[in-house]
């Protein structure tokens, strides 16, 4: 594959992951009703819990489900930077003047989720497949399968009505498997190209348990008539105080392909610099949670060095992000920036056979401007503390660990094993991400 082979392919391939009809920011209708983005916030109506009494307006809302904008904004956010396997190539070249020939310039297979200085060589082709399996449990810190929410009535002259609240029990479940090929070429012996095109499978379940806390109507007998009962859900559990809300979906589609420019900034005998930048394309659908909805910048720079059979790297980079209506309005279209972030990498990979590499890295992002769940109290009018959350501005470091391997099957294949593992609890995280992949150079 020649040159102009490749831009071609690499253009095609592109261009043919953009959706063929997008959202442009559209507002949603009852036609995407469906949409994963749609489920918290309609989980209990479109307007908020409404109870079935027909002699007032018996509704009740939450900040929970009327702004959970930051949790939807810190899925997207997650969508930005969800890491995918390097495509720098496991074997690199470099042109050996007094032999003539191109030779390997390392002795280990380099690292699986960060990057290396050394770029893949002139005329050389690499391209690998890869899949991971992201659940996320917990936002910072709080258990996602037990979010405390209270909802409150709606102003209404009745004070005694006012002082009725429903607490609820919140269960999420997400889940997010992320199939990735990429391919990368050489333009030159300092200079490559990689593409890497994710196709997303997004899962989400809520459930929500909630119960009328009857402060204000306590005297209403509530278990013979409803007649005078005020506050009441439409079902047959005891006095009708409690009921189960729940929802799920599901989706599937190409997610934001990333295009990398890549080049040696820097080279010696035992150390090297490269510098890049990432473009990503908004080219998931947001409403399903296939991708984030704005387009991304990330200039990056990669230091390693050669030590044997040693070679430890850093990376540093910084992720610009554009707008999107997951940290906007989803029933309005209205978009907002995601929050912008440093990433970090440092670690190491270690040729301990010709056949056996291994690779330790720490992961880390720091998200300024950011919105952090806190828990909170609510104190009712009978004076009892009520657990639920409320969000607030705040400065998010995340950091992981990662572990793996790398194994030269035959030839030029190399199979990819690793382990994702949260180091602290800020953030949208999950507790173990196992990766797989496959690569080969051409």
């Amino acid at each position: 594959m020649n040159k102009q082979q490749f831009l071609l392919a690499l253009l095609g391939l592109t261009l043919a992951s953009f959706p063929a009809a997008g959202h442009d920011g559209a507002a949603l209708t009852d036609n995407h009703s469906d949409k994963l983005a749609l489920i918290i916030p309609n989980l209990f109506g479109a307007g908020g819990l409404t109870l079935p009494n027909p002699t007032h307006n018996a509704h009740f809302d939450s900040a929970f489900q009327s702004n959970f904008v930051p949790f939807n904004t810190a899925l997207a956010g997650q969508l930005t930077s969800l890491p995918i396997p390097s495509p720098a190539s496991g074997f690199t070249y470099t042109f050996d003047k007094s032999l003539g020939v191109y030779t390997s310039s390392t002795q280990s297979f380099g690292p699986i989720l960060a990057e290396r200085a050394e770029t893949i060589g002139k005329d050389k082709f690499y391209f690998g497949f890869s899949y991971q399996r992201f659940r996320f449990d917990s936002i910072d810190g709080m258990d996602l399968h037990k979010v405390p929410v209270v909802f409150q009535h709606a102003i209404v002259e009745n004070q005694d009505f006012l002082k009725d609240i429903i607490t609820t029990d919140n269960f999420l479940d997400i889940h997010i498997g992320q199939f990735t090929t990429f391919f990368t070429y050489g333009f030159n012996d300092r200079l490559d190209v990689s593409v890497a095109v994710p196709f997303i499978s997004a899962n989400l379940n809520a459930t929500s348990k909630a119960k009328i806390r009857r402060i204000g109507t306590a005297n209403e007998d509530c278990t013979v008539t409803f007649t005078t009962c005020s506050h009441y859900f439409d079902t047959t559990i005891g006095d009708r105080s409690e009921k189960q809300f729940s929802d799920s979906g599901s989706a599937s589609g190409i997610g934001d392909v990333i295009v990398r420019l890549k080049g040696t900034a820097y080279r010696s005998a035992r150390a090297g610099l490269a510098l890049g930048i990432d473009v990503r394309t908004p080219t998931g659908d947001e409403y399903d949670f296939l991708g984030s909805g704005s387009l991304g910048f990330k200039p990056f720079a990669a230091f390693s060095v050669r030590a044997g059979r040693v070679s430890p790297h850093v990376n540093g980079a910084f992720q610009w992000n554009g707008a999107t209506v997951l940290a906007g309005d989803l029933a309005t279209g209205r978009k907002q920036r995601l929050p912008n972030q440093i990433q970090y990498v440092a670690g190491a990979d270690v040729g301990v056979t010709k056949q056996f590499t291994f690779a330790l890295d720490l992961l880390g992002q720091q998200v300024r401007n950011a919105q952090k769940v806190v828990q909170t109290t609510f104190t009712g009018a009978n004076q009892v503390g009520y657990q639920q959350i409320a969000f607030r501005k705040a400065t998010l470091n995340e950091l992981n660990g990662a572990a793996g391997f790398k194994i030269n099957a035959f030839g030029k294949l190399i199979v990819a094993f690793n382990l994702i593992f949260k180091l602290n609890n800020d953030g949208l995280r999950g507790k173990v991400t196992p990766l797989i992949g496959l690569s080969y150079t051409l």
